[in-house]
């Protein structure tokens, strides 16, 4: 059967239209080398690297407070005094006690030596039987009962001894001191006040004085889950204040916790900064930028270019005007950028920035 011209011009052109509708239109890209980093900011606070809160061990009257808040102190300055007379009348007595106690070890030890000298000639004797055996051992006993009162009166030194070293370590906590070098960040007593020992029912507040050490801060931060296996101890660090705008501090992790918050699902980290000059308050409230991985010379894609989803990640990769679903694994993923660990050689034409799915093998045409 013959087919007119008009004919065959109206197929040709229904084929081609056809072709065109069945062949999508992507616009492709190919892989390129970059340098990415993960990083995360989480907000954070500044921190006393060391805070103490001290209180008193004895119940008395305040005698002098020589420091105030604001104060910076040394480890060892007295905070305050604490005045026990009693306990100052009994240091005395037990003081007067242990020297008559030690004279009377000098006096038990001369009358040992004394008899000691006395007791050796009359045994001497009575081995040579000058003198009868009754008195060889009656200087024995007399010897035995010289080192027998020295030993008691050593014992009863060391009793008194004993007790006087106990009462002056309670003279000793009537001096409140700093731990360590550091700034007074509170104070609730004054000359004249009684106080009570920590441990008493009447202490009410058992907090005398603060003392934070600031010449040295924590940056205290919490790293959520996604981030935190990525987190390691050296990360850098760039910290800003809401009290410095534009200013930045760099650090380094200086440690971690080791373990996520079971209640919050994050992970505590610190960054000490120096704070020798005393610039930063304890208590700043900021962010904290961690890099948290840095992958030189990654191969990397648009994110737009990866199809994630139900199975393992892929691409589109045009050959010519054909479409293939090529599978790659993915590593750090940046937001904008992710790289491909594999799957690519990064010569690929990829297809970038459609929505919806295209059919492995499918008919394509370059934009």
């Amino acid at each position: 059967m013959m087919t007119s011209p008009k004919l065959t011009v109206i197929l040709t052109l229904f084929c081609v239209i056809v072709s065109g509708l069945s062949a999508a239109n992507v616009q492709t890209i190919k892989p390129e080398r970059r340098d990415l980093v993960r990083k995360t900011i989480q907000p954070a606070k500044a921190q006393a690297f060391h805070t103490a809160d001290i209180g008193v061990k004895i119940t008395g009257y305040v005698k002098s407070v020589p420091v105030d808040i604001g104060d910076q102190v040394k480890k060892g300055q007295i905070l305050a005094i604490i005045a026990v007379p009693e306990l100052d009348e009994q240091r005395k007595a037990l003081q007067a006690e242990e020297r008559e106690l030690e004279t009377g070890v000098l006096v038990a030890k001369a009358n040992l030596k004394a008899v000691e000298s006395e007791s050796n000639r009359i045994l001497e004797l009575a081995k040579n039987g000058s003198v009868t055996k009754k008195v060889g051992d009656e200087a024995s006993n007399r010897l035995a009962a010289a080192q027998a009162e020295l030993a008691a009166a050593k014992a009863r030194l060391g009793t008194a001894t004993a007790r006087l070293a106990e009462v002056e370590v309670m003279v000793a906590y009537s001096r409140i001191t700093a731990p360590f070098d550091g700034i007074v960040t509170f104070r609730s007593v004054d000359p004249g006040d009684l106080v009570y020992s920590t441990g008493s029912s009447k202490a009410g507040n058992p907090v005398l004085f603060q003392v934070a050490q600031t010449n040295r801060l924590r940056v205290v931060t919490h790293v959520p889950e996604r981030d935190a296996v990525w987190l390691d101890v050296g990360d850098p660090v760039e910290i800003e204040f809401d009290a410095f705008p534009g200013k930045v501090f760099p650090g380094k992790v200086s440690r971690t916790a080791g373990a996520l918050d079971g209640k919050t699902q994050r992970m505590q980290a610190e960054v000490d900064l120096d704070n020798s000059k005393g610039q930063l308050l304890s208590g700043l409230y900021g962010r904290v930028k961690i890099s948290l991985e840095t992958r030189p010379g990654a191969l990397v894609l648009p994110a737009g270019a990866v199809r994630f989803g139900q199975g393992p990640s892929h691409v589109y990769v045009v050959s010519g005007t054909t479409l293939k679903h090529q599978q790659v694994t993915i590593g750090l993923d940046h937001g904008d950028w992710v790289e491909i660990l594999s799957g690519l050689s990064g010569e690929e034409q990829i297809v970038n920035g459609v929505i919806g799915r295209l059919k492995d093998g499918a008919t394509v045409t370059i934009k």
